[in-house]
């Protein structure tokens, strides 16, 4: 894709997620009414590039578990977000980048055309997934505790509960531990 597409395309993600955020009420206690109205107002471009095949691409439908296990083996960043699919729809997504920004994403294998979104730790992923049974943007057993408070970056000193997960992912054993490959056959599908 050209540069010219490129921007157009992230200008329409851009407009769309605002026109969305809108439609959602504010409920109480919260600051953001939505993942699109966090994400507006927080998330990056990370800009698609061809396909890096060190990574093996991973199952299909599961992004945030597949961005949430590259972080942990590959120490690569967490994102979620919004990705402009090739079929046009604008989908809520996980993906990763290198520490460098660039893009990686073991689901679609980079094929997404636009990526807007915001870098959380592995820990405050892991948390999510395991604790809240969601994703950090759409945490609602929890009542979205990322939109709870005025967002200022991640605080990578905040101190998580111990995972076992994370601790068998991050001894980059090139394989998922059993906890993690079990609740991934247990997941239903998501649109990413």
């Amino acid at each position: 894709m050209n540069d010219e597409d490129y921007q157009f395309n992230l200008a329409q993600v851009r407009r769309t997620m605002l026109e969305i955020a809108p439609t959602y009420d504010l409920l109480e206690g919260l600051v953001y009414t939505s993942p699109y109205d966090f994400v507006a107002q927080h998330g990056r471009d990370y800009r698609p590039a061809p396909w890096i095949s060190e990574y093996k691409l991973g199952r299909q439908l599961h992004c945030f578990g597949n961005a949430l296990c590259m972080a942990g083996m590959f120490g690569l960043r967490y994102i979620e977000g919004f990705t402009l699919a090739p079929t046009g729809m604008l989908l809520h997504h996980g993906w990763n980048a290198t520490r460098a920004g660039e893009l990686i994403d073991v689901t679609w294998a980079n094929t997404g055309l636009v990526y807007v979104g915001v870098e959380f730790s592995v820990e405050r992923a892991d948390d999510a997934m395991w604790n809240g049974e969601a994703t950090v943007l759409n945490d609602e057993n929890r009542n979205y505790p990322i939109f709870q408070q005025r967002w200022q970056g991640e605080d990578y000193t905040l101190e998580w509960p111990y995972s076992d997960r994370l601790e068998a992912l991050r001894n980059r054993s090139g394989k998922l531990p059993p906890t993690v490959s079990e609740w991934l056959k247990t997941q239903e599908p998501t649109k990413c």
